[in-house]
């Protein structure tokens, strides 16, 4: 069990740790170009999960995976 701890005693707990991708890493995942995915995350045209930390973009591979599959639930 991996305990993560903030600032004003907020705590998170998880038994696995998070793998988070760099915009760059994400979108090469995606197969699409690093700068079409941050103007479609700056835009708001598109709601892939994502946070912008530090003024950088991160984004969890799980959360990625289940949004991937939901919108392929979707399609069909």
């Amino acid at each position: 069990m991996i305990t993560y701890k903030y600032k004003e005693g907020f705590q998170m707990e998880t038994s696995q740790k998070l793998r988070l991708l760099t915009l760059k890493e994400a979108a090469e995942y995606l197969r699409m170009h690093k700068g079409s995915l941050y103007r479609l995350l700056e835009s708001g045209k598109i709601d892939i999960p994502a946070i912008k930390l530090g003024g950088k973009w991160l984004f969890n591979l799980d959360s990625l995976n289940q949004y991937l599959m939901k919108k392929e639930q979707h399609r069909n």
